[in-house]
C-alpha cells in the first residue's frame, strides 16, 4: 500500500514537472495566460514549483503589460505586500486600477479598502459601485451607509436607499433598519411609518436589536 502511494506521487511529481515546463515555455513565448499562471505559481511555490517571488512579479508584470486583468490585480498585490518588489503604494494602486477598469472584484475591493483607510470615502464609494451593481451584498451596504452619510461622492444621497434595499433583500439585518430611517426621515423615497414599521420587523427578524427594541408592535404579538 505504502509502495503505491510512493509510486502515485512521483507519477504527479512528473506530470507536474511536464506542465510547468509547458507552461514556461508559453509564457516565455509571450502568452499573457501562461505567463500570469506561471507566475501565480511561482509566488506561492505551487504545484511543484519552489517560491520565487522576484521571478513571480518579472512575469507576472509581462502578463499584466499585455492587459492581463488578474495578472494586474495579483501585481497589485505584490507592490502593496513588498512581495518579490519593493513595496509601492502607486504601483499597488496603479496595477489595482487598471484590473478595476477590467471589471476585477478584487481589484475594486481592494482599492475601496486602500480608499477608506486614506479617508477618501468618495473614492470608495466609486470601486464599491460596480460590486454593489454587480449584487455583492457587503458593498451594497457599505456603500448605502455611505451616501446615507452623504460620502458618495457623485452618488446622490437619495441613492442610499436604493443600495440598502438590495443589500436588505440579500438578509443584511442592518441595511433593513437604514431602510427603516429612510422611510422614516424621506431620502429617496416619501416617508412612510407603516414600511418604516414593516423594515424595522425585517430587521428584527434577522436578528438585529436594535430594530427589535424600535417595533411598534413586538414580534412576540403575532
Amino acid at each position: 500500500m505504502m509502495r503505491a502511494s510512493a509510486m502515485l506521487c512521483a507519477v504527479l511529481l512528473l506530470v507536474s514537472c511536464f506542465h510547468n515546463e509547458r507552461l514556461a515555455d508559453a509564457a516565455a513565448e509571450g502568452n499573457a495566460a501562461a505567463q500570469y499562471e506561471y507566475g501565480r505559481r511561482l509566488l506561492g511555490g505551487e504545484k511543484g514549483l519552489s517560491a520565487n517571488p522576484h521571478q513571480a512579479a518579472l512575469w507576472l508584470t509581462a502578463a499584466s503589460l499585455r492587459g492581463h486583468a488578474k495578472a494586474q490585480s495579483l501585481l497589485g498585490w505584490c507592490y502593496a505586500q513588498g512581495c518579490g518588489v519593493e513595496k509601492s503604494a502607486a504601483e499597488s494602486r496603479k496595477w489595482y486600477e487598471a484590473s478595476a477598469r477590467q471589471g476585477s472584484a478584487v481589484a475594486c475591493l481592494e482599492l475601496a479598502k486602500a480608499s477608506l483607510r486614506e479617508h477618501r470615502e468618495p473614492d470608495a464609494a466609486y470601486w464599491l459601485k460596480p460590486l454593489a451593481e454587480a449584487g455583492y451584498t457587503g458593498p451594497q451596504s457599505f456603500l448605502g451607509k455611505l451616501c446615507l452619510l452623504d460620502k458618495g461622492g457623485a452618488i446622490p444621497q437619495a441613492e442610499a436607499q436604493r443600495y440598502l434595499r438590495f443589500a436588505a433583500m440579500n438578509g443584511d439585518a442592518e441595511s433593513c433598519m437604514l431602510m427603516a430611517y429612510c422611510y422614516a426621515a424621506g431620502i429617496g423615497v416619501p416617508r412612510n411609518p407603516v414600511l418604516v414599521n414593516s423594515w424595522l420587523r425585517m430587521s428584527a427578524e434577522l436578528g438585529d436589536p436594535a430594530a427589535k427594541s424600535l417595533l411598534t408592535v413586538p414580534l412576540d404579538a403575532d
